[in-house]
């Protein structure tokens, strides 16, 4: 009957993620995402990443993982979104079973509902496959495992696989460490509680030991790959980019609010203020129930409450940051408002059942009603679109404009260049590199890093064709880039603010 029970719920969790996010379908991949096609055709076409062509400051991760995508399911933009599907089910699966197993089936459920809802808001970047939707199963994992292994006591060789988990975190960002930073806090903790044991020390040195041993084989391994193919200085200039990114408060949206905090607190706000706010008064409540540890029970509940505290702080480390960061601390929030919601049912229910029901009810009632708010234009213009009262250009104009209008300078550029022709786009909307499927004439698509490896003037190859500037607002442009176009190019036409300079034949 229990089988029977999971099966259904399993269901109805894979029907509730396809609806709530069915619009992605028919929705272009977004600027990141469409970079990270491109760099995979670009691996499926035999390029090795990092030589070539160059993805700046970002380790290879969620590449490997696009390629996986495109070799299961062809290259099409459709297939990371099919892998995301399957990620994400793996993430709510996760979900509902530490949910169960720490506390009851109800947690997980609400968990899992409040995780599919909230990571599919359209504010949040909800309907891309951004990075962190992916980087969001190794970090689940990796907490899920260390409650096993806080609650059976495990042998110290079995931490290894923390490590592993940790691994693939790292190799989606640098800073996807909570799972790390839990465990590291988690394992002297629970050597303190057992300090009376024959040995204690030293299974703590051992424990920690296996979880290094698998947190480093795997970084060695694809460090290791780089540099056996002569790329080790192209591989370490990621960290080089990485740290200036990090430090330019522009390429940040701003740094204007307090760290660790501040960012992902206002983001979630505006997004989901009955999630957040739920969720934190969660971790208050585990957090005086966990304090002073006792038991290994008590410590299982101080390591979740470190991973929502953690996964806050790396989010707001900087200070500011795209919306889309916040969904790696999505599902802590999401647990810790189910346990929130879940305790206050049992403490109304020695007063009033009929009480208690309706108070869970409106709770889970508040966090569903601002999903709806956050996500009712687009599923409204969705359903137009669909009943054919809007076109297919008026719904993703309504919806993404900018992934609207950088479909047309893809359609626009596939159709006027060879696929011998370079492109330049010389604006934040990177997707004609995939859409077109034309290769820019320097390693690095962002016009940020221009210089980054050479003389910026390279972008003037010959076999430039076209070169497309954004908008000035959104743009600068400096005098090097307007001289080259005086020089060799003319303006041929302006489309949605895009001005487009051909090269001149001669």
């Amino acid at each position: 009957m229990q089988k029977k029970h999971n099966w259904i719920l399993f269901l109805f969790f894979a029907l509730l993620l396809v609806v709530i996010r069915l619009p992605i379908l028919d929705l272009p991949l977004d600027n990141d995402s469409a970079a990270n096609a491109f760099f995979a055709r670009q691996m499926m076409r035999g390029e090795t990443l990092y030589d070539k062509f160059h993805p700046a400051h970002h380790v290879p991760g969620i590449y490997f993982t696009f390629e996986l995508a495109f070799r299961l399911f062809g290259d099409h933009p459709i297939a990371p979104i099919l892998l995301w599907f399957l990620w994400t089910f793996a993430c709510i699966l996760l979900l509902y079973y530490m949910g169960r197993m720490c506390f009851d089936g109800q947690v997980g459920i609400i968990a899992a509902i409040f995780f599919i809802l909230v990571s599919s808001q359209l504010n949040l970047a909800g309907l891309t496959v951004e990075m962190e939707h992916f980087a969001n199963l190794p970090i689940i994992a990796g907490i899920f495992l260390l409650v096993v292994l806080i609650r059976r006591q495990a042998p110290a060789w079995q931490f290894i696989w923390l490590g592993l988990l940790g691994a693939l975190g790292i190799l989606y960002k640098v800073t996807y460490v909570a799972s790390l930073v839990v465990a590291g806090f988690s394992i002297p903790l629970m050597a303190w509680l057992t300090r009376k044991e024959a040995g204690a020390g030293r299974t703590m040195f051992f424990r920690l030991l296996w979880m290094t041993t698998g947190l480093i084989i795997p970084l060695a391994l694809v460090t290791g790959y780089f540099a056996s193919l002569g790329l080790w200085n192209r591989f370490l200039l990621i960290f080089e980019l990485g740290f200036n990114y990090f430090n330019d408060p522009h390429s940040m949206n701003g740094a204007i609010l307090p760290p660790p905090f501040g960012y992902p607190l206002v983001v979630m706000t505006i997004c989901n203020g009955a999630l957040l706010f739920f969720g934190l008064m969660g971790t208050y409540r585990l957090a005086r129930r966990a304090i002073p540890i006792r038991s290994m029970d008590s410590l299982m509940d101080v390591a979740l409450v470190l991973w929502l505290v953690i996964s806050f702080a790396l989010v707001g480390l900087r200070g500011g940051g795209f919306p889309h960061y916040v969904l790696s601390a999505v599902p802590p929030l999401a647990f810790m408002a189910a346990i929130e919601i879940h305790a206050t049912y049992q403490r109304w229910t020695t007063s009033s059942e009929k009480l208690a029901n309706a108070g869970r009810g409106i709770f889970i009632a508040l966090v569903i009603v601002l999903f709806v708010r956050s996500n009712y234009s687009i599923y409204r213009d969705y359903m137009t679109y669909k009943f054919a009262r809007i076109s297919h250009d008026d719904f993703l104009q309504n919806t993404v404009e900018e992934e609207f209008v950088s479909q047309q300078v893809s359609n626009y550029l596939k159709a006027h260049t060879y696929p011998d022709d370079f492109i330049y786009i010389w604006g934040i909307g990177v997707e004609p590199y995939y859409y077109a499927d034309r290769l820019p004439p320097i390693d690095i698509l962002w016009p940020s890093y221009v210089a980054a490896t050479g003389s910026p003037e390279r972008i003037f190859d010959p076999r430039t064709k076209y070169i497309v500037l954004d908008k000035h607002q959104r743009m600068e442009r400096p005098q090097w880039l307007l001289d080259g176009l005086a020089a060799d190019y003319d303006l041929e036409t302006i489309l949605e603010g895009q001005e487009f300079y051909r090269r001149r034949t001669k």
